[in-house]
């Protein structure tokens, strides 16, 4: 309790100080068949409050079959700060790490393109880094505009995994780097390796191989992501049934 108490009043210190700089970050989002959401989460990611000229996105199309391509051209040619490519499908940690071949940046995150992220929560992650032990921060995840009963408990526990994660940050035990606006050093990459497939659960493997690397992982309860959950039992339990069976088989993997 005292420890947690220690890291809530540190981030809030942390907070009121800001960035000592700003580091240079690339943002990758690796879609598919994402037409629909694709726009308003560029639109998010173009609205951060942070210097344009450290600031790159990288929109990485795994083989769309529906109009993504398109609208990503048209993104491409509106906004500079915009790059895309086209691969063969391959699942999306091939799409991430396609990205990552092409970063050049401090820092480099990922953000799914069902989720929207606020102004602000690019300025309240890149202060950890002042820290030179931190490695890699987590946003808190909320449920993005809940339209029924399923999605408002989702909301409901979501908001206790906020809790959860500032908890487990403060002991060094975070064992995921969600998909959402986690943002890394780009270090990670190159010291570790490229995302695995990983019982398509790669951002838990990448956050137990950083375990096991004793690379320091931490939550910034102040950034605020926004994701679209399932709307339908059957879609909610093909994701959760995916979350299960990949932590089992993660945590085998890194038992040690």
């Amino acid at each position: 309790y005292l420890e947690v108490r220690g890291d809530i009043k540190a981030e809030d210190e942390r907070l009121k100080r800001g960035p000592s700089h700003f580091p240079t970050v690339s943002i990758i989002v690796p879609v598919w068949n994402e037409e629909k959401t694709l726009e308003a989460t560029m639109h998010s990611l173009l609205g951060l409050d942070y210097p344009k000229d450290k600031l790159s996105f990288f929109i990485i199309d795994d083989g769309s079959t529906d109009g993504t391509w398109k609208l990503t051209s048209e993104l491409v040619q509106k906004y500079p700060q915009i790059q895309a490519f086209k691969k063969e499908n391959g699942g999306k940690h091939t799409a991430v790490n396609f990205g990552l071949e092409r970063v050049t940046s401090d820092l480099v995150g990922c953000l799914d393109a069902d989720s929207f992220v606020n102004a602000d929560a690019l300025r309240k992650i890149t202060p950890y880094f002042d820290d030179t032990t931190v490695m890699a921060v987590t946003p808190s995840i909320k449920v993005y505009e809940p339209g029924n009963v399923l999605q408002h408990i989702q909301k409901t526990e979501y908001s206790w995994s906020i809790f959860l994660r500032r908890m487990l940050s403060a002991l060094g035990a975070l064992y995921v780097t969600p998909g959402p606006f986690s943002i890394f050093r780009a270090q990670v990459f190159r010291d570790l390796g490229p995302y695995r497939h990983a019982y398509m659960t790669e951002d838990m493997e990448m956050a137990m191989r950083m375990q096991k690397n004793r690379y320091r992982i931490v939550n910034s309860h102040g950034a605020h992501v926004y994701t679209v959950t399932p709307k339908t039992i059957k879609s909610l339990v093909k994701q959760r049934t995916r979350w299960t069976y990949g932590f089992i088989n993660n945590s085998w993997d890194y038992r040690s």
